[in-house]
């Protein structure tokens, strides 16, 4: 055969590519959709974010994606010498994963991968995720942002994908684990109502869920849940210098998932109709406040600044309101179809 190409679902989570890969495997199969739902639902934002501590990390994210745990996902985590030592060679070691079922995501120096903003320019590290191949036309295919800043699926030359791989000296910044994924069919998890609304909870009370992790890492000194809110406005004049809207970005995306979310309870019986659309109107919201602070990245203008603090709070007050109600909703399942927590 000399096309082969694995199949991919776009999640509704792309922001950072380090979430968006591994759910592009985990929500091919509707197996996947119940722990998806049962995720996702925590974030965490830096106290602040002109300080070391937030230069060295994501500004505000999405907290406890453990996709090395998760039960429909096979992972395996390879140091990149390994690949480079390979008797194989890096082209052949590529085909040799999706030949036995495993999307790759690693780092390239975006220099030498086309369709992308800074190739032939600029020398610069980010991650890509390899989902098939053309051996006629000797090419890649692969997923990640392009040109365009689209979240979209191109084509590498294997000399090209190569030399970015290899050449990875010339940027800083990047990282030596390659990851493979590949759908795990004999996984099993069942949705779970009861860790939902126990993680809802801990949402509106802004507690810090890194706490209950500390057994096997340090705790994250940031503001969780609704309170990402406030730590946001803080910041928002540092992000503005910055024209960096990728913690507005990833609100908008986390309002979404949790639109999607509340939904699919709905459709399941376990919350009635009438929430159904609850969320779509902060989703909205979001969406706006993400479409104003690219136009205040582009123009400049203070008073669109305002607005969008204006808006923040705005935001925080209605999904408060709507996730408590969510809540409760939840509290009056019978216990006949809530697990244990």
């Amino acid at each position: 055969m000399t096309v082969k190409e694995l199949e991919l679902a776009i999640p509704p989570i792309i922001g950072y590519q380090y979430v968006a890969y591994p759910l592009c495997t985990v929500l091919t199969r509707q197996e996947g959709i119940p722990w998806f739902y049962s995720n996702f639902i925590h974030l965490y934002c830096h106290f602040d974010l002109d300080g070391s501590r937030a230069a060295r990390s994501l500004p505000l994210t999405f907290y406890g994606e453990d996709f090395l745990r998760c039960p429909w996902l096979t992972t395996q985590k390879i140091e990149r010498e390994s690949i480079l030592d390979s008797p194989r060679g890096v082209v052949n070691f590529l085909v040799d994963c999706i030949d036995s079922g495993y999307t790759v995501s690693l780092y390239v120096d975006e220099f030498y991968i086309p369709r992308r903003r800074v190739y032939q320019q600029t020398h610069y590290a980010h991650d890509i995720l390899i989902y098939g191949y053309d051996q006629a036309k000797r090419t890649f295919f692969v997923l990640g942002y392009d040109e365009e800043m689209q979240f979209r699926k191109t084509s590498v030359p294997f000399h090209e994908l190569e030399q970015g791989f290899r050449d990875l000296e010339w940027t800083d910044n990047y990282k030596e684990q390659v990851y493979l994924f590949r759908f795990n069919k004999k996984g099993s998890y069942d949705l779970d109502p009861a860790f939902i609304q126990h993680s809802l909870q801990d949402y509106v009370s802004a507690r810090n869920v890194s706490l209950r992790d500390r057994a096997t890492c340090n705790t994250v000194e940031a503001a969780f849940g609704i309170d990402v809110y406030p730590t946001l406005i803080h910041n928002l004049p540092v992000l503005a210098q910055r024209r960096d809207i990728r913690p507005i970005h990833i609100l908008w995306e986390h309002k979404k998932v949790m639109g999607l979310r509340i939904a699919y309870l709905c459709e399941q019986g376990l919350l009635p109709d009438s929430l159904g659309n609850c969320f779509q109107p902060i989703e909205e919201q979001a969406s706006d406040l993400r479409h104003q602070m690219m136009k205040y990245a582009l123009t400049g203008d203070d008073f669109i600044l305002g607005k969008g603090i204006k808006q923040i709070n705005e935001l925080m007050e209605s999904e408060k309101r709507v996730l408590e109600a969510v809540i409760e909703a939840l509290g009056t399942l019978p216990c006949s179809t809530i697990s244990v927590i």
